[in-house]
């Protein structure tokens, strides 16, 4: 009893300190989304958006802490669902009044974003090095750096050496060679010349030298003014992008024009980042170097475009620019913007201050900091338009003339005139007055139509004529149609029209119509009779749906009501996706309920050379289901070979090279697999495991989904295989925290109130 009190404690005290610091370090695997209050959602809603992460970035931080798919995702849910209910309650409790107020002064738009801070938002777009990409002519070499040293042809060595921390590389039987700063040619040059001292062929043409960068150093990289600035450990490889990027971007008030790179205590560049943003222009995203600092100083000044324009946005200023510039980083206006006034809202000492500007002012005027410029729509009307509506044969939208006037009788007359079941005793006339009011002028349509001149009036722009249908006429001369036809919907019926006449009109059949056609007609009688409680007369006919001709012979009535029905035993395919290294890959019907995944892969032409079968899934419901495929191969009707159900994608990745180490680890980085090494080997090509990583819990998610965890035995650490295609995951250790007075004298009262509770039960 006293064991299931102390993990009850325990459970209780993790989701408190969750609920409160989701983004600290802790151990997130017994982690249960459903047993959070909704108290407890809000607050770690409110610490993702404090933190300015979303539910997207928080999902990696949470598994490596340990976390499983499923619960996030289950956790994902319901915090998106409390934000939901959050803005509801918002819309329901804003003020009318304060609306009018806000829009009436120069404040922010908290829907627009800076521009250029979705460069380092985006998961996709991170500027990391190719580790796998050969050394350029100019890299510098330094400690740490892997060399692989070759010598072929007619005398042969083979060689693996990492720099020194004196600079140097000590190579058997040539003895140490100092290459810390040289550029990689360089370096070549010079092991050609040290190396040919020894083995004599090379300094001919008898054996050749190969050098290469197996494995690149680590650097230190000091970033200043970002979102999280700090001291980073990066591949000598990166790029001034790429550290930013890990960096997260200037900070709320950081620059994006004036970047400082600097190197030996000397700026070496300023980076305006606006060059690659509007031009893709990436001179400056030059290479690091060991102790570069790069500093993100606060911006100077910022301004607000909205409106017509295609990209709306804060935009940063620098000395000298002017509006026509600020408006192509914005990428110009809509076609809907009004170009002949822009207004531009500034900020005064004392007050504000409203500007007008048009095209002609746009290069002369140089924003200030804090403007708010706003780009209207033109208006929604036209200077020439009639428009004609109801019961014309070509109702729709026509223009004055230029010169001249126009009728009623005129527009009537460009409608192609009115039609059979027109109501010609009235017509209305809808205009639009000075005050932008509109008034209704009635006016009988025949006097229009003999040219009458107090009902044939002139039109004026944005005039609207209905012409009304007579709706007896319209309510007895229908008839419709439903069911597997190409057209459905309601026809004008015609004296004489026969049920082949009612399907030429719905363009025929479907393929999916049987020969079944029913027909509902209104019961007309003469005299009411009480006692005959059938108002509706049904006819059930055979019509061939590839001999329509047959319903030429069934004269329809108005009002009638005709149901094609449809083939009962059609059904249309279910199609599975079966996507990657098979010959034809596609999609394929489902034939046998119970298919398998390998049934599958068989129509698909099986797999290829490159196919990866260590790493084929299934995925359902967007969730990914392992498949051993080595299993099903042996014993197809095991439980392995998964049943497929519809709309299930099957994958056959390619085979990967190359091994992925994140979590807590000194730098987050993809290596190349290496067959027979083990975790231990990745971490370290990762720089080791950070401070706060948690090397008794380390995992290892293999290529087709599927996760091992690491164990002991006997005191002996044992961690999982590593194969190609492995992802290796790091988990931070759960930070010791003391419990504060509160959180004792809270404890304390919770035993209090338990133990009272036993004693009761006891007794």
């Amino acid at each position: 009893m006293k064991r299931i009190f102390l993990v009850s404690c325990f459970t209780l005290f993790t989701l408190f300190s969750f609920g409160q610091e989701f983004l600290k370090g802790k151990d997130l695997s017994q982690i249960k989304a459903a047993q959070f209050s909704e108290a407890e959602i809000a607050q770690i809603g409110k610490e993702l958006k404090a933190n300015q992460m979303t539910l997207e970035q928080a999902e990696p931080l949470a598994l490596a802490k340990g976390m499983s798919a499923t619960e996030f995702t289950l956790l994902k849910t319901r915090i998106e669902k409390a934000n939901s209910n959050i803005t509801t309650e918002k819309k329901k409790k804003k003020n009318p009044l304060k609306t009018i107020v806000k829009d009436t002064l120069l404040v922010k738009n908290d829907t627009l974003t800076v521009f250029g801070s979705e460069l380092f938002r985006s998961k996709n777009l991170s500027f990391e090095p190719n580790q796998n990409m050969p050394a350029s002519s100019n890299y510098i070499l330094g400690p740490g750096d892997e060399l692989d040293i070759s010598v072929y042809g007619v005398q042969q060595f083979n060689y693996s050496g990492t720099i020194s921390k004196n600079g140097t590389i000590n190579i058997p039987n040539v003895g140490e060679v100092f290459l810390s700063g040289l550029a990689f040619e360089a370096a070549k040059n010079k092991l050609q010349k040290q190396i040919g001292k020894i083995y004599s062929t090379l300094a001919g043409k008898g054996s050749k030298l190969s050098v290469s960068v197996s494995n690149y150093r680590t650097i230190s990289v000091t970033i200043i003014g970002a979102l999280q600035s700090g001291n980073y450990q990066l591949s000598s490889m990166s790029s001034l992008y790429n550290a930013l990027h890990v960096a997260g971007g200037p900070s709320d008030i950081g620059s994006y024009r004036k970047i400082e790179l600097i190197r030996n205590n000397k700026i070496i560049r300023t980076i305006d980042l606006y060059r690659f943003l509007t031009k893709g222009d990436q001179s400056d995203n030059i290479s690091l170097t060991d102790n570069d600092v790069i500093r993100i100083p606060s911006y100077e000044a910022r301004v607000t475009l909205e409106g017509e324009i295609k990209r709306p946005g804060i935009f940063e200023l620098v000395a000298g620019e002017n509006l026509k510039q600020i408006i192509s980083y914005a990428s110009g206006f809509t076609e809907n913007a009004y170009k002949n006034r822009i207004l531009v809202k500034q900020k005064t000492n004392s007050e504000l201050k409203v500007t007008d500007l048009n095209e002609l002012t746009f290069a002369s005027y140089l924003p200030q900091a804090g403007d708010m410029i706003s780009v209207d729509k033109i208006l929604d009307r036209y200077e020439n338009r009639v428009q004609i509506k109801g019961a014309v044969y070509r109702p729709g939208e026509y223009s004055l003339p230029t010169s001249g006037s126009m009728t009623i009788k005129d527009l009537l007359k460009k409608a192609d005139g009115v039609t059979e079941n027109v109501f010609l005793e009235k017509a209305s006339l809808i205009r639009q007055k000075s005050d932008l009011t509109k008034e209704y002028i009635s006016f009988n349509l025949q006097s229009a139509l003999n040219g009458e001149e107090t009902a044939n009036m002139t039109l004026q722009k944005e005039d609207v004529i209905v012409v009304f249908y007579n709706q007896e006429l319209l309510d007895s001369y229908k008839l419709s149609i439903t069911g597997e036809v190409r057209k459905q919907g309601d026809f004008t019926y015609v004296s004489g029209m026969s049920l082949y006449d009612l399907l030429l009109e719905s363009e025929f059949f479907t393929d999916l119509a049987a020969s079944n056609v029913t027909v509902f007609r209104n019961k007309k009688d003469v005299v009411f009779n009480p006692n005959d409680k059938e108002k509706i007369i049904t006819f059930n006919l055979t019509i061939d749906p590839k001999n329509p001709k047959q319903a030429a012979t069934f004269l329809m009535e108005p009002q009638d009501q005709v149901v094609v029905r449809r083939i009962v035993t059609f059904e249309t395919p279910q199609m599975v996706n079966v996507s990657g290294e098979v010959l034809y890959p596609g999609g394929y019907a489902i034939i046998k309920k119970d298919e398998r995944v390998l049934d599958f892969i068989k129509r698909a032409g099986e797999t290829t050379d490159e196919a990866d079968i260590e790493a084929i899934n299934v995925i359902r419901n967007q969730l990914v289901i392992p498949i051993d495929w080595k299993l099903i191969s042996k014993k197809p009707n095991s439980t392995s070979n998964l049943i497929i159900q519809v709309n299930d994608s099957i994958r056959i990745p390619n085979k990967k090279s190359t091994v992925l180490i994140s979590g807590g680890v000194m730098f987050e980085t993809e290596v190349p697999y290496r067959n027979g090494k083990n975790v231990k080997y990745y971490i370290k090509n990762a720089g080791g495991a950070a401070e706060k990583g948690w090397m008794k819990k380390v995992y290892v998610v293999h290529a087709n989904g599927s996760a091992s965890a690491s164990g002991s035995f006997f005191g002996i650490r044992k961690y999982p295989k590593v194969f190609a295609g492995s992802k290796i995951i790091v988990p931070e250790k759960p930070e010791k925290t003391k419990m504060s007075t509160g959180e004792i004298v809270g404890i304390a009262s919770i035993l209090t109130s338990l133990a009272g509770i036993l004693l009761a039960v006891l007794k």
